[in-house]
């Protein structure tokens, strides 16, 4: 099988979870495509597929568009984001998957036994700067977002929409960052152009099964992949 054919592939079913509960469309991409090929050959692909897939994602619902959080979140966020992005240029990608593996099983038990419970201020803004450090890096900053947002929006669409534009404008800062540092290749884009098209299917697919999930099931969804996300990154360490 292709690169480009795993590529749009692994996509497509990530982004088919992502456009249900808001989160996880890189993060099960990178699950499959570890078994064959490189961190970074599947990060900068996730940049190209995820900034359009995520665009698509916010197209679909965005009556739903929260503007009063994603303007609250942005001045942490960025600059999470900009060291995430010098973290994936210089820093071992082992050591960094560990602590994130560690710090998001840490949040799905916050999730699955204290949701109820109103942490400190200071213990969301540290999860919101995770969140944008974690993007820049991996380009997988969901699971820390939309834990320390999910009871701020009004509803399961809003929070999507409003997660699927900040994915967009910060991989616009990845993308900026990224190409100052010479670490962009346009020789991958041209290869897996066409990638993106299957991937708009697998969105429309789930789209129509998040109108029809309840609230509280959303949210044990989002408490699911939390916990495969930490254990996706401490797994990087072993396998």
């Amino acid at each position: 099988m292709s690169a480009a054919l795993l590529i749009a592939t692994s996509f497509s079913i990530g982004f088919f979870v992502e456009s249900i509960i808001g989160f996880g469309g890189g993060l099960i991409a990178y699950s499959i495509l570890a078994f064959f090929m490189d961190l970074k050959t599947m990060i900068l692909s996730g940049i190209y597929i995820g900034t359009l897939s995520s665009a698509y994602v916010a197209y679909t619902g965005i009556k739903f568009f929260d503007a009063k959080i994603f303007i609250s979140i942005i001045p942490i966020c960025v600059v999470g984001t900009i060291f995430g992005v010098l973290a994936f240029s210089h820093f071992s990608g082992d050591i960094l998957s560990i602590i994130f593996g560690t710090l998001l099983i840490a949040l799905a038990i916050k999730t699955a036994f204290f949701d109820n419970y109103v942490f400190p201020k200071i213990f969301k803004t540290k999860l919101l700067f995770i969140g944008g450090l974690s993007q820049g890096t991996f380009g997988i900053g969901g699971p820390f977002l939309v834990n320390a947002l999910k009871n701020d929006f009004s509803n399961k669409s809003a929070m999507r929409t409003t997660m699927a534009l900040f994915f967009v404008a910060f991989n616009i800062v990845r993308i900026c960052q990224l190409s100052l540092q010479g670490e962009l290749k346009p020789e991958l884009f041209y290869s897996i152009w066409w990638a993106i098209i299957p991937v708009f299917f697998a969105i429309q697919l789930g789209y129509q099964i998040h109108l029809k999930i309840s609230e509280s099931f959303f949210k044990k969804l989002i408490a699911i992949m939390t916990v495969f996300s930490g254990l996706k990154f401490i797994s990087k360490i072993f396998f």
